[in-house]
This record gives structure tokens, sequence and C-alpha cells, in this order.
């Protein structure tokens, strides 16, 4: 992503200092602070030495400016998209989602307000505290790997690696320790859980895996709705209890379809509407 900068502070060599209008300035000037008197006329010597204020003025001001932690913000409905932040940190941003990223460098945090999924994977750096605000929980790192997903039901941090740590806003409980493999869940009724994750099916939308073990197609479809992003029907509700153990790795939704079908002896058929209904033949 290219940053441009709108401040930029003009080199003085590059202006010629008798070109501006320095009676015009002076007496906006004299307006805005509030100095009375009457109008007059600069001499050259005086053009030039106000001149060189205006100018140093200017770079105050760009200066100021730049200085100030810069705020990015990146969004999505229907499709998923990847922002670099930083220097090599990137965030990948699930549908129907949203950040604001904020480096504040003077208190060496880089923030991101998040509203929906996002996979991180940020750069390690022990000079810089990286943190994540969700609605109920901050979470902090120096150079890991995550997920993080905020529902109505719940808010969920899956690690896949380094180490994370997780703060609940609502009353500063602190969760450490969380490595690769856990996966953290804050409830609405503010009950939480970690626990070992023996798949990422939940973050497979970005890492294009799927492994199911015995697991019925209700799970199944609603974990390949997650990752696709279709609508589907069960014609009859007993075809969802149908169970099967099966792998999928960066294959397309009609491929998935067609070995769903031909392993449970059922027809997967996109309606004129754009719904899949699920029958058994």
């Amino acid at each position: 992503m290219n940053r441009s900068n709108n401040n930029e502070i003009p080199n003085i060599s590059d202006i010629r200092l008798l070109d501006i209008d320095t009676d015009a300035e002076w007496n906006k000037f004299r307006t805005a602070a509030g100095i009375k008197g009457r109008t007059f006329k600069m001499s050259t010597l005086w053009k030039v030495a106000a001149s060189i204020v205006i100018i140093a003025g200017a770079s105050l001001i760009a200066y100021t400016t730049n200085s100030t932690p810069q705020a990015e913000s990146f969004s999505t409905t229907e499709n998923t998209i990847e922002a670099q932040v930083e220097t090599s940190t990137t965030i990948s941003l699930n549908r129907n989602s949203s950040i604001v990223c904020t480096d504040n460098r003077n208190n060496g945090k880089f923030g991101v307000k998040l509203k929906g999924e996002a996979y991180f994977d940020v750069e390690k750096n022990p000079n810089r505290t990286f943190e994540i605000y969700t609605q109920d929980l901050t979470i902090t790192v120096r150079g890991t790997s995550f997920d993080v997903c905020e529902s109505t039901e719940n808010t969920s941090v899956t690690v896949t690696s380094g180490n994370v740590e997780v703060t609940c806003t609502n009353n500063g409980k602190k969760i450490t320790g969380l490595t690769k493999g856990k996966q953290f869940t804050l409830r609405k009724d503010g009950t939480t859980e970690v626990k070992d994750v023996n798949d990422f099916n939940n973050i497979a939308w970005k890492l294009h895996k799927l492994d199911f073990r015995d697991q019925p197609l209700s799970e199944i479809m609603q974990q390949l709705q997650k990752t696709y992003g279709f609508c589907y029907k069960f014609v009859k509700p007993s075809t969802a209890q149908k169970t099967m153990t099966v792998s999928f790795e960066n294959q397309e939704l009609q491929q998935i379809f067609s070995v769903i079908e031909q392993t449970l002896d059922i027809t997967i058929a996109q309606q004129p509407d754009g719904t899949w209904h699920i029958e058994e033949e």
C-alpha cells in the first residue's frame, strides 16, 4: 500500500524569497494575531526576514502534522483483503470486517481497532508493542501469528505461532501464555475458556485448509459457508446428520462439493437465487 505525505516540508533553497507577497501574508498574520495599528509596506530587508519566518512557520506546521499518529483504515464486504502495515506486518481481513490502525511511535505502540475477523502476521519488534482492540478484549503481542474473531456470541483468539496475551476489558482479567494451537474464547455472558485446537478450520478462510474427523454434514457446511461465503439449505433435516472424515487444501468450492456428493451419496445443486440445496439422491 502506498502512503502519501501531503505535508512535505519545503526546501528554502528551492523558493525565491522575494516572490512571496509578504505584505499580504504579514497583514493576514496581524489580523489573526489581533495586532492593531495601520497597515504598512515592508522594505526589501524586512521582506527577506518575513519570508523566512513564513517558511519556518509552514515547516513547523508540517512537522507537527507529521509527528501526530497517523490512522489507516480498511474494510471489506463480500471479499477478503490483505493490508501491510508498519514494515512487514500483514493483516488479512475477512468478509464484512473493518480495522482502524494507529501508529503511536512516541509511546512505542501500534494499535488496531477491529470489528469482525482478521488474521494477524505481526513482525517481531522488541521495541514496539502491537495491540488489537475489540469491544471486549485487548490483545497484546510483539511478534506472532493469530486470528481474532468477534461475533454476536463471543470473541475468540486462535494462535498459530508465537505468544499472545489477552486482557478482558470489563474486569481486567489477563490471560498469558497463549501459544500455537491454543484458542481463547470470551462469551457474551462473561465466561472464558482456553482450549487446545486440533485443527484450524475456523481460520480456513485465511489458511485454505480444512480437516474434518467424523463430523456431521451440518458442521461441515457451516464451516464451508464461513470459508467460501455462500448460502445453503438442507431439503431434509436428516441429511444434515450424515458424517464424514475428509481433508481439503487449496481447493475450489465446486471440487469440495463433488467430493461430499460422492462420499455421502447426496446432491448439492445451486438454485436460481444462488442458494445451494442439499438433498439425498
